[in-house]
């Protein structure tokens, strides 16, 4: 899955010249934390809620409560807007946008292509299809599996759903940690009762570490 299948389309977008009490109040009307900022169709910056609450004069200043006031009231986002942001492309997979988020500290990027905003994704976006991935919203249960990378134990591990009858709404693979052995493969299967699949698994020689 790629940025572009979970992307928001219907982007909210400010000019540079857009008040920062404006911007705020844009946010909170559309619930989101960024806005792109364009000029004449061209994404020249980005700025995010916190950017917005934390805008203010320098320390500094020798300004009273007024004159800083109306300072404030006069800004607009192009003073506080991280210029030419980092944007990704709508074919760069998920999980890569996820772990650049995460390298880079952002909680979500512009998706351009041919030069053009088409699109926002963000952690959130990733998130909801994770849990579509996942199958989490599916009527299921979880089985555990600490195993070995060995040639062959992912088709045990099918054959006994399949002779079972089992449905398997997702299956998730994690490496092992540096002290541990075996990978760690999640399961989860539908129907309210796992423990006679879990038997089985074991029975095939699996190391079932959880069933519910």
């Amino acid at each position: 899955m790629k940025a572009g299948d979970v992307m928001s389309t219907n982007v909210v977008t400010v000019t540079e010249d857009t008040l920062i009490d404006d911007a705020k109040k844009i946010m909170d009307a559309h619930r989101i934390r960024r806005l792109p900022v364009m000029k004449k169709d061209k994404l020249v910056g980005l700025v995010t809620k916190h950017m917005l609450l934390e805008a203010a004069p320098s320390p500094a200043t020798s300004l009273n409560i007024w004159e800083l006031h109306y300072l404030l009231s006069k800004m607009t986002v192009k003073e506080i807007m991280v210029k030419n942001p980092f944007t990704i492309s709508p074919d760069m997979p998920v999980e890569e946008a996820l772990q650049l988020g995460q390298e880079k500290g952002y909680g979500g990027f512009p998706v351009v292509e041919d030069g053009s905003l088409v699109g926002v994704v963000t952690e959130s976006d990733i998130v909801r299809m994770m849990t579509r991935v996942l199958g989490v919203k599916e009527e299921g249960k979880r089985i555990d599996i600490r195993a070995s990378n060995k040639f062959g134990n992912m088709k045990k591990i099918m054959d006994v759903l399949d002779n079972s009858k089992t449905v398997l709404l997702s299956m998730m693979t994690l490496p092992p940690e540096e002290w541990e052995k075996d990978w760690l493969v999640v399961l989860r299967v539908q129907g309210n009762d796992v423990k006679p699949i879990a038997t089985q698994l074991e029975s095939a020689g699996f190391n079932i570490t959880y069933a519910g």
